[in-house]
């Protein structure tokens, strides 16, 4: 029995040649959309290698308020953000320490004052005698020689130059010991004289660090974000406020193995995501600094890069410590901004214009 082949029908879900405008628009947007993915994850691993896009931190300068002793805080009447002036008053502390070390300084002080009163009287007392016993001593002297003349000649006896000879021993004795009290107690007062001074400074030193436990801002600026309680002991050199002062900057970090130029003087772009100010690199430190917690990648380990130090053309209105990118004029994410930026101005404007042709 012979088999006659079917004719072959059309079937329009398997034509070779026939072209679907639906699904080359979809790959279209798949293949867009894969690498546009590829270019982003290749941008996050080796962007900031190649085009500047650094992470940054605003800051200020900060001078720490701090105490070099033990103390308990009694009152600290500033609070954070508050502005301050140079010398203001922010609280009170106490320090047993400071106290013990002021009261042993006074009471040497005096002390080596009341021996020094004593040095002089003595001295005085010597000036007034070694006159009398050195014209005794004298005296002494002339009666030996003329006894002894006496007993050479057979008018007086051995007993008597005896007694002649061991009176001007004593009267010799007298002066010399004078003399020699009077040359120590020259040496002890001058010093005592060294030695006061050296209290009197030390004294003085220790009354201005104390201040009677007053304690003021070092520059005048603004109080960060943690200042001490009362009731609070802080130990030697623990802080009890930070002032920030001077103009605000930027601190970004910058990787060593980047690819690309960096310079003093070079124009960048400081933003938040919401905020674009400009600026300009004053200086790039010679030496790395560990990356703050927030920048530090969690596939990596500890992360150093090298500080650039950016200053604002203008003052700021970031926040301090306010997180930011540093990019240049055209780096990717300033390009997006930009663009961002442009689309909300055309839509504000957009939204505006129907509402000023109807009024």
């Amino acid at each position: 029995m012979a088999i006659h082949s079917l004719r072959p029908e059309f079937r329009p879900d398997n034509a070779r040649n026939q072209v679907r405008a639906s699904q080359t628009l979809a790959r279209r947007l798949y293949v867009f959309g894969l690498s546009a993915g590829a270019l982003w994850v290749v941008y996050l691993f080796i962007g900031s290698l190649v085009l500047l896009d650094a992470s940054g931190l605003v800051v200020q300068d900060r001078e720490i308020v701090t105490q070099p002793f033990d103390a308990q805080v009694l009152s600290f009447a500033a609070r954070p953000g508050q502005k301050v002036v140079a010398g203001q008053e922010l609280g009170n502390v106490v320090s047993t320490q400071m106290l013990d070390l002021i009261s042993s300084l006074i009471t040497g002080k005096a002390q080596i004052e009341a021996r020094e009163t004593q040095i002089a009287k003595r001295l005085a007392a010597i000036e007034t005698t070694l006159p009398s016993a050195e014209s005794r001593s004298r005296t002494a002297k002339a009666a030996q020689a003329q006894i002894e003349k006496a007993v050479a000649s057979g008018f007086s006896t051995q007993v008597r130059q005896a007694e002649a000879t061991r009176d001007a021993y004593d009267a010799v004795r007298e002066v010399e010991a004078l003399r020699s009290e009077s040359s120590a107690l020259e040496s002890e007062r001058g010093t005592a004289k060294l030695n006061l001074a050296h209290l009197a400074v030390a004294l003085e030193r220790a009354q201005a660090t104390y201040r009677e436990g007053i304690v003021v801002t070092p520059v005048g600026g603004t109080l960060g974000a943690k200042v001490a309680e009362p009731g609070a002991v802080l130990t030697h050199g623990e802080i009890m406020a930070d002032v920030y002062h001077g103009a605000k900057y930027v601190l970004a970090y910058l990787p060593t193995n980047r690819l690309y130029g960096i310079a003093p003087g070079q124009r960048v772009i400081v933003t938040d995501g919401v905020n674009r100010e400009s600026g300009r690199v004053e200086r790039i430190e010679t030496i790395t600094d560990r990356t703050p917690a927030e920048f530090q990648s969690n596939l990596s380990g500890v992360d150093r890069n090298q500080v650039a130090r950016i200053v604002f053309d203008e003052p700021t209105q970031f926040p301090l410590m306010a997180k930011i990118k540093v990019t240049g004029p055209y780096g990717l994410s300033n390009l997006i901004d930009g663009a961002r930026w442009a689309m909300v101005s055309w839509r504000s404007e957009a939204t505006t214009a129907p509402r000023q042709l109807a009024h």
